[in-house]
């Protein structure tokens, strides 16, 4: 078997294969190249296969048969062991084949057997003893085939006593002979196996023999179904008392092993009258070396495009794993708020109060079922600030609804768990120390507290990282009608497009006081604010999304998260078959078709004087205005969970 598989035309084939699809692939790295590269490959290894099959091997399989008579072909048939039973047209056939062998030879004792396992030469005996009874002929059945695959198998009867028995002396011919009947007025005998025998020469010796005598003077036929004439030894030991073999093979048969069992049955006595094609296609023979080859470079082809997914799964599995994680924990914040133990005592240049009668902040909605959306939450943080300074919430409902994504201001009022006062949202990404919360967690949690929906997951970056990442992708196009400037975000962009690097990026997205050189002279642009970052911060994303969508190969995309594996922190639930199957979600998300929501908020100062943004609404109202009652409600939502379970 190792010998095969290791064969000088295999490995040839294997080289030529790995060679054509390795610089196929070089010069065409896409998804596309990847597989027809991998066709290619394959069709080159083929072609080399059968070159060096040719000069190492050899007849086909025609040529191997060419001086044996043809006496005939079954098709493939599964209504059972016996179609001669039940398919006039199949019975027919073992007819004309009966009549084949009867015309080529006057011998009465006959094997039935084939080059390898697997031709069906059982099959065949039993179908032409079959058609010998009904065709009037004196008949006789001897199974000497032991194995599972013989004539035993469909017995109800039992192997033993049998030939083996007979060969031995253990049992007598009439003993071990049963009566085989078919139908009314058609019935033949039948010499079951037995079981093997205790010595290799039993079958050839006198007992078996002098059965054989007497069966002769009274059948006009004995047909006697023995193994594959190279897997045992009982077919050249019952050549020495046969006439003839009937050889049955398929259209897939080895012609070494056809020419090397024609040669050992002409030694052993038995040679071949004619052949029989079982489960044939009608078609001719195909040359064995074409179809191998054909066989060898789909085989490659297959090969080649496992064994590169594979590698780029590994290597890509390799590059998720230098990504930094931490820990996303909401229950752990859930706990906190319910726990009256005290907390940390607020921060006085982070704790907010509001003036009196400000009514603060709308109490939020009840939480949505966690299997109704798919959630990921973008934080842009400012190391040097200590603070948040991107919030950007990506939701996907799990119904096929439209996804959509919100920013959330930086100035954004909200609820501190970890200190039981209020605080600006950007403050939360500090965490709570004395719980060993974190700061993704507790925004996290919050976000999803002002939402109603729970985050999945999370993606932080820093400043560098956000410049390495827009670098990364080629950049990203900004569009202004005149120049701009913000000395504090150290912005300065022509009229126009710029295709804009990572510096130029970040800078885009921070600024806050945005001025524009209209007629010579600067001033602030309208609007100018923590909403209009939101606005930029969005247009940014999805331009990164629509980079992830033009990633034309696997190996560009684990080259992307390998060279980017230290610029972002990723949550520790999500694993590599989550974010490819993320990616891959992206990749077919119509960009267009993603809402773009805003928090309505209200501008407010507090009692420090401090500038303070309020929701004015609740986020179901948002949602509502946005998508009336096409969102998954909780019925959906576990109708989804239980279909996916």
């Amino acid at each position: 078997m190792m010998r095969r598989i290791f064969s000088a035309a295999n490995l040839a084939a294997l080289g030529a294969a790995v060679v054509v699809f390795y610089v196929f692939r070089l010069a065409w790295d896409t998804n596309v190249g990847v597989v027809i590269g991998a066709l290619i490959g394959g069709a080159a290894g083929a072609a080399t296969w059968y070159v060096v099959a040719l000069r190492r091997s050899g007849s086909d399989l025609g040529s191997s048969l060419a001086d044996i008579a043809y006496l005939g072909s079954v098709p493939s048939d599964d209504a059972g062991p016996a179609p001669a039973l039940t398919e006039a047209e199949i019975s027919d056939r073992f007819t004309g084949i009966l009549r084949e062998i009867e015309g080529r030879t006057t011998g009465r004792v006959l094997l039935v057997s084939s080059p390898g396992p697997g031709q069906g030469a059982s099959r065949i005996a039993l179908n032409l003893s079959i058609a010998a009874s009904r065709a009037g002929r004196r008949v006789m059945l001897i199974d000497a085939d032991s194995s599972p695959n013989g004539i035993g198998r469909f017995l109800s009867s039992g192997r033993s006593p049998g030939l083996s028995d007979v060969a031995i002396g253990d049992a007598t011919l009439v003993e071990a002979t049963r009566m085989w009947t078919l139908e009314d007025g058609v019935s033949f005998p039948m010499l079951p196996s037995g079981d093997s025998t205790t010595d290799s020469g039993d079958l050839a010796g006198v007992l078996v023999a002098d059965a054989l005598d007497i069966v002769s003077e009274h059948a006009d036929l004995i047909i006697i179904d023995v193994p594959p004439v190279m897997w045992s030894s009982a077919t050249p030991e019952l050549g020495a008392h046969a006439d003839g073999t009937v050889l049955v093979l398929t259209d897939t048969a080895d012609p070494e092993a056809v020419s090397s069992a024609r040669a050992q049955l002409e030694s052993a006595g038995a040679p071949v009258v004619g052949y029989v094609r079982n489960r044939s296609k009608g078609a001719s023979l195909v040359p064995h070396r074409v179809r191998s080859a054909l066989i060898a470079g789909g085989a490659l082809t297959a090969l080649l495009l496992i064994a590169f997914g594979t590698y780029t799964g590994v290597q890509l599995f390799n590059s998720w794993n230098q990504v930094e994680r931490d820990q996303l924990d909401v229950q752990a914040v859930a706990a906190m708020e319910q726990s009256d133990q005290p907390r940390e005592e607020p921060d006085p240049d982070e704790d907010i109060e509001l003036e009196e009668g400000d009514a603060g902040a709308l109490p939020p909605p009840e939480p949505t079922p966690t299997e109704a959306y798919e959630t990921l939450l973008i934080i842009g943080s400012d190391e040097i600030a200590g603070a948040a300074d991107v919030i950007l919430y990506l939701v996907r409902p799990t119904n096929g609804t439209d996804p959509f994504m919100v920013s959330l201001p930086r100035d954004l009022y909200v609820e501190n768990p970890c200190t039981g006062g209020n605080s600006r949202i950007n403050a939360l990404i500090k965490g709570c120390a004395s719980e060993d919360i974190n700061g993704p967690t507790l925004l996290s949690h919050q976000v999803g507290t002002i939402t109603g929906i729970e985050v999945d997951h999370f993606a932080m970056f820093d400043f560098d990282g956000f410049t390495k990442i827009i670098d990364a992708v080629g950049g990203v196009e900004v569009c202004v009608e005149y120049p701009v400037r913000d000395a504090k975000a150290e912005l300065d962009l022509p009229a126009g497009c710029t295709q804009a690097t990572g510096a130029q990026a970040l800078s885009w997205v921070r600024s806050r006081k945005t001025q524009q050189l209209v007629n010579g002279s600067w001033s602030s642009v309208p609007g100018a604010s923590d909403l209009q970052r939101n606005q930029h911060q969005q247009d940014v994303l999805l331009q990164l999304f629509a980079r992830m969508k033009e990633f034309g190969s696997p190996t560009e995309l684990t080259t992307k998260v390998r060279s980017l594996a230290d610029t972002f922190v990723l949550d520790d639930g999500l694993s590599v078959t989550k974010a490819v199957n993320l990616a891959w979600g992206l990749r077919s998300l119509d960009l267009e078709t993603i809402k773009r929501l805003e928090i309505p908020v209200r501008l407010t100062r507090s009692k420090s004087n401090q500038s303070i943004l309020v929701a004015t609404a609740s986020f179901d109202d948002v949602l509502e205005e946005a998508y009336g009652d096409e969102l998954p409600n909780e019925d959906a939502a576990l109708e989804t969970a239980t279909g996916a379970r």
